[in-house]
């Protein structure tokens, strides 16, 4: 596909050529109104809207998009967009075949233009915000971490921890990052069909920049942020707001992946992560196997200096790597999400989910033993094994969570139900034993393992419904229902008939998006759309509510929300909890 983003200085590019305006709301008008003054050389042959009902607009003549198909006037044509929604403009013309797509966007020019930030410095501007609570919320002890983004595109990025022991929100801003790939460059490289999911080459590289999960050191002296699969980690010192946008590769060596959710090698601020070359994902995509050289390193957050520990090949897009509880191995899950054959805009839904059980292709978790450089892989029974988190006591099990999910033209379906895999590290290979699944299960986000009274359990979201499962017996323990919801109520993702059933997963849900847990287990913190709800875990009610710092300017969540060591030992969160009790603290 040729396309690229591009703001009115570029118009002359087309002077003497006809071109196509898709949009008919400001940015359109505003576009319109400039070629009419300035290059009446440019001659506009229609606009387009997606839903377009009139048949003249500023003068020209206007169709809806499927009218625009009907009249061979979206294939082989010159479309610059001018929309509100750039992003999802494109991705309205996915199966189309125009000449040239030129996104008039002066924010997406700015970022697919500018210099790379890769290595720039900046100060991060720290606010301290009193939480607004419910009345009669309790204090418990908990540190929860997010990344927002407000602003647009090239606006702030906010790393912000949600204390709920002090009742404040702590947060840092600092500018968002330009994309150091050309968009025009990477959608001449990378056909289409082979990006996950049902993503324009623009829509793949702002999901790649923005931020799964943002992770708080053992000493809380530093946060990391990792985005999805970007060209650097973000690395805030908490004390000074220094940050840096961190590669430490020469640029002869390339643009470089990193992974979606690192770790921290046990109380020590140093952190491990694992990086592949870009140019070896782009050759997994085009060769289909998706394979790629990996460098497993450790990052010095004192230093700023990481040493490379090992090498292996795996599949690319690693969406989590961590270390297990004694040191010795790593764990790698990918999330490559899936993307049906077949014209999705043509598809009926039956069609897909028939056409995803029958050609879904099952993933792999890698084990890499640190000690001696050995890895092997482990075939899961169910795709997108994504998120996986440790067993508090025992330091060779953690349970993953498996997902079977698929983008298409009007949202996203679950075309069969999730699993809790509960699996154990063995030397030279590592088993599943255990499984928690049933008909309605629906995994779309992260799962949290905690520890209660000496016992693990494991807190997962399902959609309308929090369900909190006995890691010995991986059987469910209690349900906690957020919300009343018929249809997930009644879901059976194992029945050919329910599939039929016109539906698709809420975006952002009105109910729990990730749950978090206090450092003792009694609380679960449930992240919803506007707040967070605190759960008491043996009584199973609400007893608190916090609701966002911003109520007046909502802010976009960006993130799953991460809890303070999130994979460590439940022994060292209780040792470095009762440090700081003692009166530690640096933020």
């Amino acid at each position: 596909m040729n396309i690229d983003t591009m703001t009115w200085a570029r118009l002359p590019e087309f002077d003497n050529q006809e071109v196509v305006i898709f949009g008919i709301d400001k940015p359109a008008i505003d576009l319109i109104k400039h070629i009419d003054e300035k290059y009446p050389a440019i001659k506009i042959k229609a606009v387009v809207g997606k839903d377009c009902v009139c048949e003249k607009f500023m003068g020209y003549p206007a169709y809806s998009l499927a009218e625009a198909r009907e009249n061979g006037l979206i294939d082989n044509a010159i479309i610059l967009i001018a929309h509100n929604q750039p992003t999802n403009a494109v991705n309205q013309l996915l199966e189309d075949k125009p000449a040239r797509i030129g996104v008039v966007s002066s924010q997406l020019y700015k970022m697919f233009h500018s210099p790379s930030p890769i290595g720039v410095r900046t100060k991060a501007e720290k606010s301290i915000t009193p939480f607004f609570s419910e009345r009669d919320t309790p204090a418990i002890s908990a540190l929860v971490s997010n990344a927002y983004v407000s602003g647009g595109l090239m606006g702030s990025n906010i790393f912000e921890l949600a204390d709920f022991e002090r009742r404040q929100y702590v947060a840092w801003s600092f500018p968002a990052p330009a994309c150091p790939m050309s968009l025009h460059d990477f959608a001449q490289k990378v056909p289409l069909t082979t990006l996950p999911m049902l993503m324009s080459h623009m829509s793949y590289l702002l999901w790649k920049r923005g931020v799964h999960v943002t992770q708080l050191s053992p000493s809380r002296r530093w946060f990391v942020g990792v985005r999805y699969n970007y060209f650097f980690l973000d690395i805030l010192n908490t004390e000074t707001g220094d940050h840096i946008f961190w590669h430490d590769l020469p640029p002869e060596e390339g643009l470089w992946d990193y992974v979606a959710t690192g770790d921290f090698d046990g109380d020590k601020d140093e952190f491990m992560f694992v990086r592949w070359r870009n140019s070896d994902a782009i050759r997994g995509m085009l060769d289909e196997t998706n394979r790629v050289r990996c460098q497993v390193c450790r990052l010095n957050l004192d230093n700023m200096r990481s040493e490379i520990l090992h090498e292996f090949d795996f599949q690319d897009r690693i969406h989590q790597c961590t270390i297990s509880g004694d040191g010795r191995y790593m764990v790698f899950a990918p999330m490559r999400v899936l993307r049906p054959k077949g014209s999705l805009k043509k598809l009926k839904q039956e069609e897909i989910m028939r056409n995803l059980r029958e050609t879904v292709a099952l993933d792999s978790m890698a084990t890499l033993d640190l000690t001696t450089g050995k890895s092997w892989e482990t075939k899961i029974p169910y795709p997108i094994p994504a998120h996986f988190e440790l067993d508090p006591f025992d330091p060779h099990l953690f349970y993953v969570s498996t997902h079977s999910l698929v983008a298409h033209a009007d949202g996203v379906l679950c075309f069969q139900p999730g699993t809790i895999e509960k699996m154990r590290i063995k030397d030279g290979e590592t088993v599943i034993e255990g499984e928690y699944t049933h008909p309605g299960f629906v995994r779309t986000t992260q799962h949290a393992v905690f520890a209660l009274k000496g016992k693990t359990y494991i807190a997962v979201t399902n959609q309308n419904k929090l369900e909190i499962i006995d890691a010995a017996t991986m059987r469910v323990w209690k349900i906690f229902k957020i919300a009343d919801d018929p249809f997930y109520d009644n879901a059976n993702f194992n029945d050919p008939e329910f599939l039929k059933k016109p539906f698709n997963l809420p975006v952002q849900p009105d109910w729990c998006d990730s749950v978090s847990v206090s450092s003792d287990g009694k609380y679960l913190i449930l992240h919803m759309k506007d707040g967070f709800n605190i759960l008491d875990v043996e009584e199973l009610k609400i007893v608190g509510r916090v609701n966002y710092r911003n109520t007046t300017q909502p802010m976009f969540t960006t993130t799953h929300g991460s809890y303070w060591m999130q994979n460590a030992p439940q022994q060292l969160i209780d040792k470095a909890y009762a440090s700081w009790n003692k009166g530690k603290d640096t933020i």
